[in-house]
């Protein structure tokens, strides 16, 4: 039998609180989560051409009784910053954000740094809860609760894969 890896956690959650439309925007982190959840008919799994299509889609989605998630990388969340105050925030949305951050430990590229840095604050501006996701142990756990405490609070939650979970850009294949 196949062990479970984490990102076999992070679906199983996701399942588990019926999150069932997934919209992303490709990063080489998330590819094989991506890449699971297109296969799984559990799941409809649509591709954004920007990040911020992704909050309208899922806010009506919501209105329509569906749960859903956004999966993107950190340096996209900026993208999202507009629709999330004007739209999610103010009108208590919820759904999930599971993120691949950029600009932390392990970063190679020196154009991420400064809006890595920046996140964390833009994060506790918005008044959003970070479940991070450091180690697999962990994973079931976090990314379940995590994922619960947006429907209990109607507010977006981000779920961060951190660099030690993920491998970083080195560790996606």
């Amino acid at each position: 039998m196949e062990s479970r890896t984490w990102r076999d956690n992070v679906i199983d959650a996701l399942k588990a609180n019926n999150i069932t439309l997934i919209v992303h925007v490709a990063d080489r982190v998330l590819a094989p989560i991506i890449t699971k959840l297109e296969a799984d008919p559990f799941f409809k799994v649509v591709t954004l051409s920007r990040e911020e299509e992704g909050i309208g889609i899922l806010t009506g989605a919501y209105m329509g009784g569906q749960r859903g998630a956004l999966l993107l990388q950190s340096s996209g969340f900026g993208n999202i910053l507009n629709a999330l105050g004007s739209l999610a925030l103010p009108y208590q949305i919820p759904f999930v954000i599971l993120l691949s951050p950029r600009g932390y430990l392990m970063e190679h590229n020196v154009v991420q740094l400064a809006w890595g840095k920046a996140l964390p604050t833009t994060i506790d501006a918005l008044d959003m809860q970070v479940f991070d996701l450091t180690s697999p142990d962990e994973v079931p756990f976090k990314a379940d609760k995590g994922i619960k405490h947006a429907f209990v609070t109607r507010r977006p939650v981000v779920l961060s894969i951190s660099t030690q979970l993920s491998g970083g850009k080195d560790g996606a294949h």
